[in-house]
């Protein structure tokens, strides 16, 4: 038998791992895992923890047993499948339709150890619960027995008494390695959880990415006291410790964790790198559904992994691809998978043991799946005790504070093609939102409301819904906020060089492919998120060329930059010619701030004049709630400012001349119009699904032909572009 203990066991020895001492402290590598003086209340320098050491599941004697495991990840606050945004029933979301499933997994295995892998309770107006003794969505996961709680990213995004007093008011065990005292190096929460059914004993292993305290960089009591480790080095240190203290028969991972990391340890490399050590890693962060085998690869060698699902479903493992996972192939690979967002699915992995002929617990295989939530009947009990937390979230987002005046994007819509809004799976089907390629006053109205709350000179911000608008004569409601703004972004105003600005904006324009002969719209670069693209405003003149070489730096070499780029041309700023070296003032959201700005060196915290962290109104939604209150409605007139253009989209741009030629560019820009042909989007990024390929007139492959084209159902002609993908 391969047994994952002895190699554990041999690779704490090689790392100079000690067994524990009365302290309970194992030290690896300098780090120092210390769940010593444990604590039920968040107490500087000791470890929150509500759970035993070893949780009993179940205590019969059996010589086999199944292990099940269940999952959700990134709830983002979705207790019900309906988003306060939209004011609109979600099919496939909540914790209430979770709670249906859980029903009938449960009955063919009620020791299931339920975990949620974080992102939980911030977002879909979660934050109006924020003072709660317990927020209601940590209360319904106590409802539901949830075992295990990993914090994901977005917990920090408020206090860290919000943190402390949700984490410690969670029935089930909280578990991340990486997360840290400063002070002592002592963990903040477990870095593992021990969990024994039947016999056998499971380990549990969280993490948190490491970049928390970047994109908080602007909120620093958000994290304060804490530090978050290298997610790989922590990982490898919680194992080695599990193992050694507890002889465990199966590791199991809960990865708050991207395939990829901007950290460079995503959930691909980990695994990949300990693939001898882990059974199954479940994850989150991507918002993506997935179920891939990674092979076992040494440090810094490439990672190789495969799609084992069932082709065209991501939700059902296939045995004929995936094979029989056991003793004489366990060391070799390791399954990884993410249950997608919003309780949209309900990962599950059963783990099959047997004891051997020496009474050991061995591998019989593994079987994984995400069962989708997809019109399944919510919970009548868990949605009759929670309805107080819908129908208050309900009367908040339909609050009306004002009206709408005027037209803030060109045409009837928001998308450039059709003219229509539409949150269809969160993206638009035919071309872009136009306010992402034209100055508008729906993006103004962001910008200038930063630019007065900053006393800025330029502002930057993105658009992070394609289905965002503001329609003439409509009541503007609470939830009209949320929708332009969905992020819990605070405000940060910063002093820096020309050079740096012009850095900022063309790092924003490389959101783009370079234009090729014979686009008739545009398209973004493979991999990009939508929230990465900003558009600046205030008093600054600029255009924008799409031919231009795009800004490129090399992340790995200190994030030199490796190509400037060329397609920002900055004309003035505050009335004068652009000068680098010159010092501007710059609003911008905190993520930005953090994650990118300070991140690569663009500026520092002395740079920082304005944070409106301070203020009583101090999240950019609310700033344009705030807005929209004191002047009874919001005006397109009052948000006009003409500051910038892409050069292709000119009157005698390539773009508009293709569309306007009278000939096969505008039969084809007809075509798209019409909604008879359909975009190539980016499928490798179920986050962000951004258009991959410009609809190009010599490029027959740029578009494809819509199956459902006039078919009076608009949600068929829509999903015709769907099933075509």
């Amino acid at each position: 038998m391969l047994n994952k203990k002895l190699l554990a066991v041999v690779i704490s020895a090689a790392l100079g791992v000690t067994a524990c001492d009365s302290d309970d402290t194992v030290i690896v590598e300098k780090e120092v895992i210390k769940d010593s003086g444990y604590t039920t209340i968040a107490t500087q320098g000791k470890t929150l923890t509500n759970t035993p050491d070893v949780v009993v599941k179940s205590q019969e004697q059996a010589d086999e047993v199944t292990i099940t495991i269940g999952a959700t990840s990134d709830l983002h606050g979705r207790i019900f499948g309906y988003d306060y945004a939209l004011d609109k029933e979600d099919s496939d979301a909540g914790l209430t339709r979770v709670a249906t499933l859980l029903k009938t997994e449960k009955s063919k295995n009620e020791n299931m150890i339920l975990l949620d892998i974080g992102d939980t309770v911030q977002g879909n107006s979660a934050q109006l619960f924020n003072d709660d003794p317990t927020h209601p969505v940590v209360s319904t996961l106590n409802a539901l027995d949830f075992d295990l709680w990993v914090p994901g990213n977005h917990e920090f995004n408020f206090e860290r008494t919000f943190v402390d007093r949700n984490l410690g008011h969670f029935n089930g065990a909280v578990v991340s390695s990486n997360i840290k005292w400063e002070e002592n190096g002592a963990n903040y929460i477990r870095a593992f959880q021990i969990f024994e059914v039947d016999g056998a004993k499971v380990a549990i292993v969280g993490v948190t990415p490491s970049y928390v305290p970047n994109w908080e960089a602007s909120a620093p009591s958000h994290f304060a006291g804490l530090q978050f480790d290298n997610e790989l080095e922590s990982v490898k240190a919680a194992v080695a410790a599990a193992v050694e203290a507890h002889e465990v028969d199966v590791v199991i991972g809960a990865f708050h964790l991207g395939r990829n990391s901007p950290s460079g340890y995503g959930v691909r490399r980990i695994a990949a790198e300990m693939a001898d050590q882990f059974d199954v890693i479940l994850a989150g962060h991507e918002h993506a559904t997935y179920i891939e085998s990674v092979a076992k690869a040494e440090a810094g060698a490439e990672v190789v992994y495969t799609d084992i699902s069932v082709e065209g479903k991501d939700s059902v493992e296939d045995k004929t691809l995936a094979g029989t996972y056991d003793e004489s192939n366990r060391a070799n690979s390791v399954k990884i998978m993410e249950p997608g967002k919003w309780g949209s699915a309900l990962a599950t992995a059963e783990i099959k043991l047997k004891k051997g002929t020496d009474g050991k617990w061995e591998m019989v295989d593994t079987t994984l799946a995400n069962i989708s939530t997809k019109y399944v009947e919510e919970d009548t009990d868990i949605s009759a005790q929670f309805q107080y937390i819908d129908d208050a979230a309900k009367l908040d987002a339909q609050e009306v504070i004002g009206t709408i005046a005027g037209v803030f994007t060109p045409g009837s819509g928001a998308d450039e093609a059709v003219h229509e809004d539409t949150d269809l799976i969160g993206r638009l089907y035919t071309t872009i939102h136009t306010a992402k390629v034209q100055d508008t006053p729906l993006m103004d109205f962001i910008n200038q409301t930063q630019l007065e709350k900053a006393g800025a000179v330029v502002s930057a911000a993105s658009l992070f819904s394609d289905a965002s608008n503001l329609i003439d004569g409509d009541d503007y409601a609470k939830k009209d906020s949320t929708r332009l703004y969905k992020y819990d972004n605070t405000l940060v105003g910063i002093n820096i060089s020309g050079a740096n600005l012009k850095r900022y904006m063309e790092w924003s324009y490389s959101y783009f492919n370079a234009y090729q002969d014979g686009d008739i719209t545009v398209s973004f670069r493979k991999g990009a998120k939508a929230y990465n693209y900003d558009q600046f405003d205030g008093k600054i003149n600029f255009t924008v060329d799409l031919t231009g070489e795009a800004f490129a730096m090399d992340r790995d070499d200190d994030n030199k930059v490796t190509n400037e780029g060329s397609r920002v041309e900055i004309i003035e700023i505050d009335g004068k010619p652009f000068d680098p070296t010159a010092t501007y003032k710059l609003a911008l959201n905190s993520y930005r701030w953090g994650s990118q700005i300070k991140a690569w060196g663009w500026a520092t915290d002395e740079d920082v004049y304005y944070d409106s962290v301070n203020e009583q109104v101090y999240a950019i939604r609310d700033m344009l709630t705030e807005y929209v209150i004191n002047n009874q409605g919001v005006s397109a007139a009052d948000f006009t400012n003409p500051n910038w253009e892409i050069k292709q989209y000119q009157d005698n741009g390539a773009i508009t001349l293709l569309r306007n030629d009278g000939a096969a560019g505008e039969a084809l820009w007809n075509q798209l119009e019409n909604k008879e042909i359909c975009i190539n989007i980016d499928l490798d990024n179920p986050k962000y699904p951004g258009i991959v390929q410009s609809v190009n007139l010599n490029d027959a492959t740029s578009y494809f032909d819509n199956p459902n084209k006039g078919d009076a159902d608009p949600v068929k002609v829509y999903e015709g572009c769907v099933v075509a993908e």
